[in-house]
Protein backbone atom coordinates (compact mmCIF):
# COMPACT_ATOMS: atom_id res chain seq x y z
CA UNK A 1 0.00 0.00 0.00
CA UNK A 2 1.13 3.69 -1.01
CA UNK A 3 2.14 5.62 1.69
CA UNK A 4 2.92 9.47 1.78
CA UNK A 5 5.50 10.68 3.85
CA UNK A 6 6.04 14.67 4.43
CA UNK A 7 8.77 17.33 5.88
CA UNK A 8 8.18 20.76 6.19
CA UNK A 9 11.15 23.75 5.99
CA UNK A 10 10.46 27.33 7.49
CA UNK A 11 8.17 29.26 5.78
CA UNK A 12 11.17 31.87 5.63
CA UNK A 13 13.59 30.32 3.62
CA UNK A 14 14.75 31.24 1.11
CA UNK A 15 15.37 29.09 -2.55
CA UNK A 16 18.93 29.05 -1.73
CA UNK A 17 18.53 27.93 2.00
CA UNK A 18 16.55 25.06 0.61
CA UNK A 19 19.28 24.01 -1.94
CA UNK A 20 21.82 24.06 0.88
CA UNK A 21 19.96 22.02 2.76
CA UNK A 22 19.18 18.97 0.22
CA UNK A 23 22.89 19.37 -0.82
CA UNK A 24 23.72 19.20 3.34
CA UNK A 25 21.59 16.45 4.49
CA UNK A 26 20.70 12.68 3.33
CA UNK A 27 17.21 12.20 2.40
CA UNK A 28 17.43 9.19 4.91
CA UNK A 29 18.11 11.52 7.89
CA UNK A 30 15.18 14.02 7.58
CA UNK A 31 12.73 12.98 10.05
CA UNK A 32 9.43 12.07 7.93
CA UNK A 33 5.96 12.42 9.02
CA UNK A 34 3.62 10.45 7.61
CA UNK A 35 0.60 12.12 6.14
CA UNK A 36 -2.96 10.07 6.53
CA UNK A 37 -5.75 11.72 4.68
CA UNK A 38 -8.86 12.79 6.81
CA UNK A 39 -12.59 11.71 6.03
CA UNK A 40 -12.51 14.69 3.45
CA UNK A 41 -9.66 13.17 1.94
CA UNK A 42 -7.28 15.98 3.31
CA UNK A 43 -3.61 15.16 3.37
CA UNK A 44 -2.19 17.62 5.59
CA UNK A 45 -4.71 18.21 8.73
CA UNK A 46 -4.79 20.81 10.69
CA UNK A 47 -3.98 20.55 14.74
CA UNK A 48 -7.16 22.14 15.28
CA UNK A 49 -9.44 20.27 12.47
CA UNK A 50 -11.37 18.10 15.34
CA UNK A 51 -12.05 21.15 17.01
CA UNK A 52 -13.05 23.36 14.27
CA UNK A 53 -15.28 20.80 12.70
CA UNK A 54 -16.87 20.19 15.95
CA UNK A 55 -18.47 24.50 15.93
CA UNK A 56 -21.72 25.58 14.08
CA UNK A 57 -21.51 25.36 10.52
CA UNK A 58 -21.92 28.80 8.82
CA UNK A 59 -23.64 27.23 5.73
CA UNK A 60 -23.27 24.09 3.43
CA UNK A 61 -24.48 22.81 0.24
CA UNK A 62 -26.49 19.50 2.20
CA UNK A 63 -28.33 22.53 4.11
CA UNK A 64 -28.94 24.54 0.82
CA UNK A 65 -30.78 21.20 -0.86
CA UNK A 66 -32.47 20.04 2.24
CA UNK A 67 -35.97 21.71 3.35
CA UNK A 68 -35.90 24.63 5.53
CA UNK A 69 -36.94 22.69 8.33
CA UNK A 70 -34.35 20.05 8.01
CA UNK A 71 -31.29 22.50 7.51
CA UNK A 72 -28.33 22.05 10.55
CA UNK A 73 -26.40 25.43 9.66
CA UNK A 74 -26.47 28.69 10.81
CA UNK A 75 -27.43 30.18 7.33
CA UNK A 76 -29.75 28.13 4.95
CA UNK A 77 -28.10 29.55 1.65
CA UNK A 78 -25.29 31.80 0.59
CA UNK A 79 -24.53 32.25 -2.59
CA UNK A 80 -20.79 34.19 -3.95
CA UNK A 81 -21.28 38.04 -5.07
CA UNK A 82 -21.49 38.62 -8.59
CA UNK A 83 -18.99 37.90 -11.53
CA UNK A 84 -19.61 39.85 -14.58
CA UNK A 85 -16.60 39.03 -16.78
CA UNK A 86 -17.23 42.43 -18.74
CA UNK A 87 -16.60 44.93 -15.26
CA UNK A 88 -15.89 47.86 -17.71
CA UNK A 89 -19.13 47.27 -19.28
CA UNK A 90 -21.95 46.88 -17.00
CA UNK A 91 -20.02 48.95 -13.73
CA UNK A 92 -19.57 52.63 -13.73
CA UNK A 93 -19.32 55.34 -11.02
CA UNK A 94 -21.73 57.29 -12.19
CA UNK A 95 -24.93 56.58 -12.94
CA UNK A 96 -26.13 58.38 -16.07
CA UNK A 97 -22.25 56.61 -17.74
CA UNK A 98 -23.65 53.77 -16.88
CA UNK A 99 -27.10 53.96 -18.39
CA UNK A 100 -26.11 55.57 -22.11
CA UNK A 101 -22.80 52.67 -21.92
CA UNK A 102 -25.65 49.76 -21.70
CA UNK A 103 -28.06 51.30 -23.85
CA UNK A 104 -25.27 51.53 -26.69
CA UNK A 105 -24.26 47.67 -25.50
CA UNK A 106 -27.86 46.32 -25.81
CA UNK A 107 -28.19 47.96 -29.35
CA UNK A 108 -24.20 46.13 -30.61
CA UNK A 109 -25.33 43.12 -29.18
CA UNK A 110 -29.06 43.06 -30.68
CA UNK A 111 -27.57 43.94 -34.04
CA UNK A 112 -25.20 40.81 -33.78
CA UNK A 113 -28.05 38.76 -32.99
CA UNK A 114 -29.94 40.06 -36.63
CA UNK A 115 -26.64 39.34 -38.23
CA UNK A 116 -26.38 35.68 -36.45
CA UNK A 117 -29.96 35.02 -37.67
CA UNK A 118 -29.35 35.88 -41.03
CA UNK A 119 -26.54 33.28 -41.64
CA UNK A 120 -27.47 29.95 -43.49
CA UNK A 121 -25.72 27.89 -42.21
CA UNK A 122 -25.45 28.74 -38.79
CA UNK A 123 -21.70 29.43 -38.52
CA UNK A 124 -19.63 28.46 -35.61
CA UNK A 125 -20.74 31.29 -32.40
CA UNK A 126 -16.82 31.94 -31.39
CA UNK A 127 -15.13 32.85 -35.03
CA UNK A 128 -18.82 35.01 -35.85
CA UNK A 129 -19.04 37.28 -33.02
CA UNK A 130 -17.25 40.78 -33.34
CA UNK A 131 -14.67 41.24 -30.52
CA UNK A 132 -13.53 44.54 -30.97
CA UNK A 133 -17.52 45.85 -30.08
CA UNK A 134 -18.22 44.10 -27.31
CA UNK A 135 -16.88 41.55 -24.75
CA UNK A 136 -18.14 38.44 -25.46
CA UNK A 137 -18.27 35.47 -22.82
CA UNK A 138 -19.94 31.99 -22.90
CA UNK A 139 -22.94 33.20 -21.39
CA UNK A 140 -23.79 36.15 -23.43
CA UNK A 141 -22.85 33.58 -27.02
CA UNK A 142 -25.30 31.37 -25.85
CA UNK A 143 -28.11 34.06 -25.77
CA UNK A 144 -26.98 35.14 -28.89
CA UNK A 145 -27.46 31.60 -30.62
CA UNK A 146 -30.22 30.86 -29.17
CA UNK A 147 -31.74 34.20 -30.54
CA UNK A 148 -32.53 36.08 -27.46
CA UNK A 149 -32.81 40.15 -27.91
CA UNK A 150 -31.56 41.85 -25.23
CA UNK A 151 -33.57 45.08 -23.57
CA UNK A 152 -32.93 47.81 -21.76
CA UNK A 153 -34.39 48.61 -18.29
CA UNK A 154 -33.73 51.55 -16.57
CA UNK A 155 -34.99 49.87 -12.96
CA UNK A 156 -31.71 47.19 -13.39
CA UNK A 157 -29.34 50.17 -12.91
CA UNK A 158 -28.79 49.48 -9.07
CA UNK A 159 -26.15 49.88 -6.61
CA UNK A 160 -23.12 47.31 -6.18
CA UNK A 161 -20.18 47.20 -3.20
CA UNK A 162 -17.37 46.70 -6.00
CA UNK A 163 -15.14 47.00 -3.32
CA UNK A 164 -14.55 47.71 0.31
CA UNK A 165 -16.09 51.26 0.67
CA UNK A 166 -16.60 51.36 -2.79
CA UNK A 167 -20.07 51.69 -4.27
CA UNK A 168 -20.15 51.39 -8.00
CA UNK A 169 -23.38 51.52 -9.74
CA UNK A 170 -24.06 47.93 -11.57
CA UNK A 171 -26.26 47.05 -14.82
CA UNK A 172 -27.94 43.98 -12.88
CA UNK A 173 -29.09 41.57 -15.63
CA UNK A 174 -28.08 37.96 -16.23
CA UNK A 175 -27.84 38.05 -19.70
CA UNK A 176 -24.72 40.82 -20.00
CA UNK A 177 -23.92 39.44 -16.39
CA UNK A 178 -21.77 36.16 -16.30
CA UNK A 179 -22.92 35.31 -13.07
CA UNK A 180 -25.97 36.61 -10.77
CA UNK A 181 -25.90 33.57 -8.94
CA UNK A 182 -28.28 33.76 -6.11
CA UNK A 183 -28.20 37.45 -5.28
CA UNK A 184 -31.39 38.11 -7.51
CA UNK A 185 -32.90 36.30 -4.07
CA UNK A 186 -30.61 38.69 -1.79
CA UNK A 187 -31.43 41.78 -3.15
CA UNK A 188 -34.17 41.48 -6.39
CA UNK A 189 -35.13 44.99 -5.71
CA UNK A 190 -34.31 48.51 -4.14
CA UNK A 191 -36.70 47.57 -1.22
CA UNK A 192 -34.71 44.66 -0.26
CA UNK A 193 -31.83 47.24 0.21
CA UNK A 194 -33.58 48.86 2.95
CA UNK A 195 -34.32 45.87 4.96
CA UNK A 196 -31.71 43.02 4.04
CA UNK A 197 -28.09 42.58 5.46
CA UNK A 198 -25.60 39.79 4.17
CA UNK A 199 -22.30 39.19 5.94
CA UNK A 200 -19.63 39.01 3.56
CA UNK A 201 -16.63 35.99 4.10
CA UNK A 202 -13.06 35.15 2.48
CA UNK A 203 -14.43 31.72 0.73
CA UNK A 204 -12.09 28.44 0.48
CA UNK A 205 -8.98 28.55 -0.60
CA UNK A 206 -8.45 32.31 -0.60
CA UNK A 207 -4.74 33.31 -1.01
CA UNK A 208 -4.91 36.77 0.47
CA UNK A 209 -2.76 37.02 3.68
CA UNK A 210 -6.00 38.07 5.60
CA UNK A 211 -9.45 36.56 5.96
CA UNK A 212 -11.26 39.04 5.52
CA UNK A 213 -15.12 39.55 6.68
CA UNK A 214 -17.44 42.31 5.28
CA UNK A 215 -21.37 43.67 5.63
CA UNK A 216 -23.34 45.04 2.87
CA UNK A 217 -26.63 46.31 2.16
CA UNK A 218 -26.52 46.16 -1.75
CA UNK A 219 -25.10 43.45 -4.46
CA UNK A 220 -21.46 42.93 -3.59
CA UNK A 221 -19.05 42.08 -6.62
CA UNK A 222 -17.33 38.12 -5.79
CA UNK A 223 -13.91 39.71 -5.72
CA UNK A 224 -14.88 42.26 -3.09
CA UNK A 225 -11.46 41.94 -0.55
CA UNK A 226 -9.58 40.29 -3.32
CA UNK A 227 -9.08 40.77 -6.67
CA UNK A 228 -8.09 36.81 -7.13
CA UNK A 229 -10.40 36.04 -4.52
CA UNK A 230 -14.16 34.76 -4.46
CA UNK A 231 -16.54 35.76 -1.50
CA UNK A 232 -19.50 33.88 0.07
CA UNK A 233 -22.60 36.25 1.46
CA UNK A 234 -24.82 34.96 4.24
CA UNK A 235 -28.17 36.88 3.75
CA UNK A 236 -30.55 37.77 6.72
CA UNK A 237 -33.49 37.74 4.90
CA UNK A 238 -34.10 36.05 1.32
CA UNK A 239 -37.12 36.37 -1.36
CA UNK A 240 -38.77 35.23 -4.18
CA UNK A 241 -37.72 37.04 -7.31
CA UNK A 242 -40.00 39.63 -7.98
CA UNK A 243 -39.04 40.97 -4.43
CA UNK A 244 -42.14 39.39 -2.17
CA UNK A 245 -42.43 36.29 0.14
CA UNK A 246 -39.75 37.67 2.78
CA UNK A 247 -38.12 34.45 4.73
CA UNK A 248 -35.60 34.74 7.55
CA UNK A 249 -32.23 32.59 6.62
CA UNK A 250 -31.39 32.18 9.60
CA UNK A 251 -32.46 28.60 10.71
CA UNK A 252 -34.74 27.49 13.86
CA UNK A 253 -32.18 25.02 14.47
CA UNK A 254 -29.09 27.26 14.78
CA UNK A 255 -31.76 29.57 16.99
CA UNK A 256 -32.24 27.16 19.21
CA UNK A 257 -28.76 26.14 19.65
CA UNK A 258 -28.28 29.62 21.12
CA UNK A 259 -31.11 29.34 23.07
CA UNK A 260 -30.21 26.01 24.39
CA UNK A 261 -27.10 26.83 25.13
CA UNK A 262 -26.93 30.25 26.43
CA UNK A 263 -29.83 29.09 28.52
CA UNK A 264 -31.53 32.48 27.02
CA UNK A 265 -34.84 32.60 25.32
CA UNK A 266 -34.94 36.49 24.90
CA UNK A 267 -31.79 35.55 22.02
CA UNK A 268 -33.62 36.47 18.48
CA UNK A 269 -32.31 35.97 14.89
CA UNK A 270 -30.79 39.20 14.55
CA UNK A 271 -28.68 38.64 17.47
CA UNK A 272 -27.34 35.86 16.15
CA UNK A 273 -26.62 37.34 13.25
CA UNK A 274 -24.59 40.00 14.89
CA UNK A 275 -22.86 37.47 16.74
CA UNK A 276 -21.33 35.73 13.83
CA UNK A 277 -20.07 38.91 12.49
CA UNK A 278 -18.55 40.51 15.70
CA UNK A 279 -17.09 36.77 16.25
CA UNK A 280 -15.51 36.68 13.04
CA UNK A 281 -13.73 39.50 13.36
CA UNK A 282 -11.94 38.03 16.79
CA UNK A 283 -8.31 38.25 16.00
CA UNK A 284 -7.22 34.62 18.07
CA UNK A 285 -10.37 33.19 16.06
CA UNK A 286 -8.62 34.11 13.08
CA UNK A 287 -5.54 33.10 13.93
CA UNK A 288 -6.01 29.86 15.33
CA UNK A 289 -8.43 28.61 12.69
CA UNK A 290 -6.26 30.12 9.55
CA UNK A 291 -5.60 26.85 7.58
CA UNK A 292 -9.43 25.46 8.55
CA UNK A 293 -10.98 29.05 7.15
CA UNK A 294 -8.65 28.25 4.39
CA UNK A 295 -10.07 24.69 3.47
CA UNK A 296 -13.37 25.38 4.80
CA UNK A 297 -16.44 27.66 5.06
CA UNK A 298 -16.20 29.70 8.73
CA UNK A 299 -17.74 27.46 11.87
CA UNK A 300 -18.88 29.25 14.75
CA UNK A 301 -18.03 28.32 18.65
CA UNK A 302 -19.95 29.20 21.22
CA UNK A 303 -18.48 32.21 23.08
CA UNK A 304 -18.12 31.14 27.08
CA UNK A 305 -21.28 31.99 28.95
CA UNK A 306 -20.37 35.75 30.20
CA UNK A 307 -18.81 36.31 33.87
CA UNK A 308 -20.94 39.88 33.98
CA UNK A 309 -24.91 41.23 33.17
CA UNK A 310 -24.94 41.66 29.18
CA UNK A 311 -23.37 44.57 27.84
CA UNK A 312 -25.31 47.64 27.02
CA UNK A 313 -26.41 48.15 23.62
CA UNK A 314 -25.51 51.39 23.93
CA UNK A 315 -22.58 51.38 25.37
CA UNK A 316 -18.61 50.39 24.44
CA UNK A 317 -18.29 47.79 27.21
CA UNK A 318 -17.97 44.47 26.30
CA UNK A 319 -16.14 43.06 29.37
CA UNK A 320 -17.88 39.80 30.93
CA UNK A 321 -17.62 38.15 26.93
CA UNK A 322 -20.60 35.35 26.13
CA UNK A 323 -22.74 35.76 23.69
CA UNK A 324 -24.25 39.03 24.19
CA UNK A 325 -20.78 41.05 24.22
CA UNK A 326 -20.21 39.32 20.32
CA UNK A 327 -23.42 40.15 19.73
CA UNK A 328 -22.69 43.36 20.34
CA UNK A 329 -19.42 44.06 19.24
CA UNK A 330 -20.97 42.65 15.78
CA UNK A 331 -23.69 45.06 15.30
CA UNK A 332 -21.49 47.98 16.11
CA UNK A 333 -19.20 46.64 13.94
CA UNK A 334 -22.01 46.29 11.35
CA UNK A 335 -23.31 50.14 11.86
CA UNK A 336 -19.55 51.74 11.43
CA UNK A 337 -19.53 49.43 7.82
CA UNK A 338 -22.87 50.09 6.89
CA UNK A 339 -22.88 53.59 7.47
CA UNK A 340 -19.65 55.00 6.30
CA UNK A 341 -20.74 57.58 4.27
CA UNK A 342 -21.84 59.31 6.87
CA UNK A 343 -19.45 58.44 9.62
CA UNK A 344 -17.80 61.39 11.18
CA UNK A 345 -14.49 62.53 9.60
CA UNK A 346 -11.26 62.32 10.90
CA UNK A 347 -9.46 65.88 10.50
CA UNK A 348 -6.77 65.66 8.05
CA UNK A 349 -4.81 68.66 6.90
CA UNK A 350 -5.72 69.94 3.61
CA UNK A 351 -2.38 70.93 2.48
CA UNK A 352 -2.84 73.60 -1.14
CA UNK A 353 0.11 73.61 -3.12
CA UNK A 354 -1.10 76.21 -5.33
CA UNK A 355 -4.33 78.00 -5.72
CA UNK A 356 -7.03 77.29 -6.87
CA UNK A 357 -7.66 74.34 -5.03
CA UNK A 358 -9.18 71.76 -7.48
CA UNK A 359 -11.03 68.80 -6.13
CA UNK A 360 -10.72 66.59 -8.58
CA UNK A 361 -8.91 63.00 -8.51
CA UNK A 362 -6.75 61.39 -11.33
CA UNK A 363 -4.17 59.14 -9.19
CA UNK A 364 -3.87 59.54 -5.32
CA UNK A 365 0.10 58.97 -4.63
CA UNK A 366 0.95 57.54 -0.59
CA UNK A 367 3.75 60.03 0.47
CA UNK A 368 6.73 59.00 2.96
CA UNK A 369 5.57 54.94 2.80
CA UNK A 370 7.16 53.30 5.49
CA UNK A 371 6.80 49.87 7.29
CA UNK A 372 4.59 49.90 10.61
CA UNK A 373 5.68 49.16 13.71
CA UNK A 374 4.14 45.49 13.47
CA UNK A 375 6.04 45.11 10.45
CA UNK A 376 2.86 43.03 8.36
CA UNK A 377 1.41 46.31 6.60
CA UNK A 378 2.39 49.42 5.45
CA UNK A 379 1.75 52.53 6.39
CA UNK A 380 2.13 55.99 5.07
CA UNK A 381 1.85 59.59 7.18
CA UNK A 382 0.46 61.67 3.99
CA UNK A 383 -1.51 61.27 0.61
CA UNK A 384 -0.77 63.29 -2.44
CA UNK A 385 -4.50 63.62 -3.70
CA UNK A 386 -3.63 65.98 -6.75
CA UNK A 387 -1.06 68.65 -7.72
CA UNK A 388 -3.16 71.15 -6.06
CA UNK A 389 -3.56 69.13 -2.31
CA UNK A 390 -1.81 66.85 -0.33
CA UNK A 391 -3.40 65.48 3.26
CA UNK A 392 -1.19 65.28 6.31
CA UNK A 393 -1.77 63.87 9.40
CA UNK A 394 -2.87 59.79 8.68
CA UNK A 395 -2.76 57.99 11.58
CA UNK A 396 -0.33 54.90 11.56
CA UNK A 397 -3.44 52.95 13.55
CA UNK A 398 -5.82 53.63 10.67
CA UNK A 399 -3.91 51.08 8.71
CA UNK A 400 -4.19 48.19 10.76
CA UNK A 401 -7.89 47.74 9.69
CA UNK A 402 -7.19 45.31 6.66
CA UNK A 403 -9.29 43.51 4.14
CA UNK A 404 -7.58 41.04 2.38
CA UNK A 405 -4.17 42.36 1.00
CA UNK A 406 -4.98 45.79 1.63
CA UNK A 407 -6.05 48.26 4.17
CA UNK A 408 -9.38 49.90 4.01
CA UNK A 409 -7.76 53.02 3.26
CA UNK A 410 -5.59 51.66 0.77
CA UNK A 411 -8.66 49.72 -1.13
CA UNK A 412 -10.06 53.48 -1.64
CA UNK A 413 -6.56 55.09 -3.13
CA UNK A 414 -6.79 52.07 -5.77
CA UNK A 415 -10.57 52.10 -6.29
CA UNK A 416 -11.00 56.18 -6.62
CA UNK A 417 -8.74 56.85 -9.55
CA UNK A 418 -9.44 57.23 -12.93
CA UNK A 419 -8.71 53.88 -14.87
CA UNK A 420 -9.12 53.55 -18.18
CA UNK A 421 -9.81 49.54 -19.79
CA UNK A 422 -6.62 49.03 -22.21
CA UNK A 423 -9.29 46.35 -23.98
CA UNK A 424 -12.72 48.29 -24.57
CA UNK A 425 -10.60 51.95 -23.63
CA UNK A 426 -13.76 52.73 -21.49
CA UNK A 427 -12.46 54.55 -18.80
CA UNK A 428 -14.49 54.98 -15.06
CA UNK A 429 -14.25 57.67 -13.57
CA UNK A 430 -14.90 58.03 -9.91
CA UNK A 431 -14.95 62.22 -9.58
CA UNK A 432 -18.57 61.05 -11.27
CA UNK A 433 -20.09 59.06 -8.46
CA UNK A 434 -21.02 62.50 -6.63
CA UNK A 435 -22.56 65.49 -7.31
CA UNK A 436 -20.77 67.06 -4.04
CA UNK A 437 -16.65 67.70 -5.47
CA UNK A 438 -15.39 67.02 -1.78
CA UNK A 439 -17.13 63.50 -1.81
CA UNK A 440 -13.88 61.69 -2.05
CA UNK A 441 -11.90 63.53 0.41
CA UNK A 442 -14.50 63.48 2.73
CA UNK A 443 -14.56 59.80 2.18
CA UNK A 444 -11.23 59.60 3.36
CA UNK A 445 -11.16 61.16 6.35
CA UNK A 446 -14.30 58.88 6.65
CA UNK A 447 -12.65 55.74 6.49
CA UNK A 448 -10.05 56.29 8.42
CA UNK A 449 -12.84 57.26 11.76
CA UNK A 450 -14.53 53.73 10.78
CA UNK A 451 -10.49 52.17 10.69
CA UNK A 452 -9.41 53.38 13.71
CA UNK A 453 -12.77 52.85 15.60
CA UNK A 454 -12.92 49.05 14.14
CA UNK A 455 -9.29 48.84 15.49
CA UNK A 456 -10.93 49.66 18.89
CA UNK A 457 -13.69 47.31 18.74
CA UNK A 458 -12.13 44.39 17.60
CA UNK A 459 -9.17 45.22 20.01
CA UNK A 460 -11.48 44.84 22.91
CA UNK A 461 -12.78 41.42 21.04
CA UNK A 462 -9.26 40.24 21.68
CA UNK A 463 -9.19 40.28 25.29
CA UNK A 464 -12.67 37.85 25.30
CA UNK A 465 -12.02 34.17 24.92
CA UNK A 466 -14.37 32.92 21.75
CA UNK A 467 -14.53 29.10 23.31
CA UNK A 468 -14.82 27.18 26.06
CA UNK A 469 -11.14 26.94 26.81
CA UNK A 470 -9.54 29.58 25.13
CA UNK A 471 -8.51 31.11 28.57
CA UNK A 472 -5.64 28.70 28.50
CA UNK A 473 -4.13 29.40 25.27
Amino acid sequence: MARLYYHRLPESWRKENKLDFLSDNSLSTVDWQRLIPNQKHTWRRTDTEDEFDSFLPIGSKEAKRAKPDQAETIFKTYSSGVKTNRDAHVYDFSVSTLSKRMRRTVEVYNTEVDRFSRQTPKPDVDNFVNYDLLKWDGTLKAYLKNGNYGTYDLNRLRDSLYRPFTIKRVYFDSQFINGVYLQHYFFPDEQSEAENRIIITSDIAYRANVFSTLISRIIPEQHLCASSDGHQCFPFYTYDEDGSNRRENITDWALGQFRRHYKDPAIAKWDVFYYVYGLLHHPGYRERYALDLKRNLPRIPFAPVATKSPPDTSGGDLEGGGFWAFSKAGQQLAGLHLNYESADRYELDWGSARKPVSYRVEKMLPKGKVDSAEGSYKIYHSLKYNDTLTLHGIPERAFAYRLGNRSALDWIVDQYRVKTDKRSGITHDPNGYSDDPQYILKLIERVITVSLRTVDIVEELSKLPFRDDSKDD
